[in-house]
């Protein structure tokens, strides 16, 4: 969980558009969306994404990522849960996914975790 110091509609706008990804979160280079398959670029390669659910009544954002060149995981489900607090925002983000070689995930977990900060304080810049 992230706080957020930003209106909720703002880093929800930012999350819901699918785009610009890059801006908000370092380790994108760029990110171009057509129709629910979304590419963004990373030093390491290309990663290809669908965009499985953008639900702005409740403001849930999630995403599976088809391939990715950064980390030694597969069948990836992304969620983005956005909630008001006053006028902050919590971000819920939550990483599913399988993992061959179970002596990686303390890394793994690691690096997410440190990713998923960096984006959330990369959300709050955009956001405010």
């Amino acid at each position: 969980m992230h706080t957020i110091k930003a209106p909720s509609e703002n880093v929800w706008a930012n999350i819901s558009k699918a785009t610009g990804v890059n801006e908000w979160l370092p380790v994108i280079t760029a990110c171009q969306l057509d129709g629910d398959k979304r590419v963004c670029l990373t030093e390491q390669g290309e990663m290809n994404e669908t965009i499985l659910k953008v639900d702005n009544t409740n403001q849930v954002f999630q995403y599976s990522i088809d391939s990715q060149p950064l980390l030694p995981i597969e069948n990836v489900v992304g969620t983005m849960k956005v909630n008001e607090k006053g006028e902050q925002t919590q971000l819920q983000w939550d990483l599913e996914f399988t993992i061959k070689d179970e002596s990686l995930f303390e890394m793994v977990k690691q690096a997410v975790e440190s990713m998923y900060g960096e984006g959330a304080n990369g959300l709050e810049k955009i956001s405010k």
